[in-house]
């Protein structure tokens, strides 16, 4: 995966760092690239929800 670069503020350092304990990575870039990932399947799931109520056609 490319390295991007991302500036926090104190607080979200806090929130990530809470995330990476409970969730047992290793490192903050692991725990933000699955936060990053998690918030991007979520999006590509709430994008294809609507595209289906968009097309009321049944694919029987």
């Amino acid at each position: 995966m490319p390295i991007q670069e991302i500036a926090l503020t104190d607080q979200e350092k806090q929130v990530v760092a809470e995330v990476q304990q409970a969730l047992g990575f290793a490192t903050i870039e692991e725990t933000i690239e699955f936060l990053a990932k998690q918030r991007i399947r979520e999006m590509l799931a709430k994008l294809a929800g609507q595209e289906l109520k968009r097309n009321h056609r049944h694919l029987f």
